[in-house]
């Protein structure tokens, strides 16, 4: 993908501005709306790619990155029926740029809270991480009540996965942790994990937040296929925030590379 320069307003994930180097000459519309038939939008980029859903003609979509050199957009689906917002990709032929009308008081409010819960916080500085998965307890959650505790079936902690740079394949290294906690979803039903997406720091923080997705949906993707139901998997992109390791150093910088499972049981 051609190197860019982004400004993402993660409010209502709403306003996307993309500069273009100046050999294109060309802004990235912040949405788009598909002008034929029917059609599809893909998971990945790529020659193995899956269908996360055929969209209408008519259909405005939110356009988050752009690949110059394949001429596909990366955008924002419409909500489904949850509420919840996905990602994919789609043909720059079967779209036209589309100025979206300004969104009232409270639809941006609702979008506001929405976009931070499935994306990362802005930050000031550019924050570390790029991804590894694993599942742990995060260091920050809330202490649990007495209530809580003695109403849990089980506590549970899974190791992350990590991923090479700039990679979103699972290692075969990795296939055994991922089959632990296969297993404990399969053996209790009340147990539910969030998906996080992380990255070091290298990258920008736009790529670096759909790299982040990108490694999540892996994972969901892997635990489903082992017989995983889809609806106690959630996902989430941290991108480069909330590292846990130095980002300053290679040997440390790399464990930031990672998808953390965190564990979550329902009463």
């Amino acid at each position: 993908m051609s190197r860019m320069a982004h400004s993402f307003s993660v409010g209502a994930l709403i306003a996307i501005a993309v500069c273009v180097p100046a050999s294109a000459q060309a802004q990235i519309p912040a949405h788009v709306r598909v002008m034929i038939k029917s059609a599809r939008i893909m998971r990945w980029l790529g020659p193995q790619t899956d269908v996360v859903l055929i969209v209408d003609q008519g259909t405005t979509l939110e356009v988050i990155d752009f690949d110059q050199e394949k001429d596909w957009y990366w955008v924002v689906l419409p909500r489904d029926l949850h509420g919840s917002r996905k990602v994919g990709w789609i043909r720059a032929s079967s779209v036209e740029p589309y100025v979206a009308p300004p969104a009232s008081p409270s639809e941006a409010q609702r979008d506001d809270a929405q976009a931070q819960a499935l994306v990362a916080p802005s930050t000031s500085a550019a924050a570390a991480a790029e991804d590894k998965v694993t599942i742990t307890v995060r260091r920050d959650a809330p202490a649990a009540s007495s209530a809580d505790v003695a109403g849990a079936k089980k506590s549970y902690a899974f190791e992350d996965v990590h991923f090479e740079r700039d990679r979103f394949s699972i290692r075969r290294e990795d296939i055994d942790r991922l089959r632990v906690a296969a297993t404990a979803l399969k053996d209790d039903p009340s147990l539910v994990v969030t998906i996080e997406g992380h990255t070091c720091s290298l990258g920008t923080a736009t790529h670096n937040l759909a790299l982040g997705n990108r490694r999540a949906n892996a994972v969901k993707d892997y635990l489903v296929s082992a017989g995983v139901p889809a609806d106690r998997l959630l996902t989430v992109s941290l991108g480069e925030a909330d590292a846990e390791y130095d980002n300053s150093r290679e040997e440390t910088r790399r464990l930031n590379r990672r998808v953390a499972l965190v564990p979550k049981v329902q009463r």
